[in-house]
């Protein structure tokens, strides 16, 4: 009776070892994971500020390799996300030059027309705003269109107007995933970057889409849906 309860009793007690030890390394390796992912973040910060894919901090807060590439260039553009209902998706039809300045290579030159649709096959309403130049003059033009039975507006939407700068597009009614279609490449929107952070051997990885923001000369147009001349 004595061996029996002394094997139960050190049965239990190596199991409760045990139990202790897995609890404490899975504790270790989300912190290290943790620490990992704070790594990465630190990484695409040190990219923002100084250019250079490769972050190298100390012991304690590790280091990060960094992926950057384009994001855009091609003919079927969607941002893989949801646009809730009254919600505004943004998409570039003109270039972006390296200083962050808009180019010359306007979408609408080639491409007179693109296809607006719901990624999911989802019918609805879009409120469609179109940016381009007239001239010297910045202008906008506003529509409310609605979708064909596969979710894409009835027709091409037409980009005649003017030289093509932006296209906003708004459900109204239900949530979208928007994306756009044309017959050559649409420019290029932004940067992917992906940055691996690393802790005494343990990776975690953050990817982010930094996008073109709007010049603010441009949003006074669109707060004020009016015009604004390029002098």
């Amino acid at each position: 009776m004595v061996l029996l309860a002394s094997a139960l009793i050190l049965t239990l007690g190596l199991s409760a070892s045990r139990q202790a030890t897995v609890e404490t390394k899975i504790d270790t390796d989300q912190e290290m994971l943790k620490k990992a992912f704070n790594a990465a973040e630190s990484g695409i910060e040190h990219y923002f500020g100084t250019g250079s894919t490769k972050y190298t901090g100390d012991d304690i807060q590790g280091s990060a390799n960094l992926s950057v590439t384009s994001f855009g260039d091609s003919q079927k553009l969607s941002f893989n996300n949801v646009t809730l209902p009254g919600g505004t998706e943004y998409f570039w039809l003109v270039d972006r030059l390296t200083d962050g300045t808009l180019g010359t290579s306007y979408y609408s030159t080639n491409n007179p027309s693109i296809s607006i649709c719901d990624r999911d096959g989802k019918t609805g309403k879009y409120k469609i705003s179109y940016f381009y130049l007239s001239g010297a003059t910045y202008t906008r033009t506003n529509q409310t269109l609605d979708t064909d039975s596969t979710g894409c507006i009835a027709g091409n939407f037409n980009l005649s107007a003017g030289r093509s700068l932006l296209l906003t597009v708004t459900p109204i009614g239900f949530a979208s995933k928007i994306q756009l279609g044309g017959s050559t490449n649409f420019p290029i929107q932004g940067e992917e970057i992906s940055s691996t952070g690393m802790v005494s051997g343990v990776n975690n990885t953050v990817t982010i889409l930094n996008r073109y923001e709007i010049p603010t000369f441009m949003l006074e147009a669109i707060t004020s849906g009016g015009k604004v001349t390029n002098k």
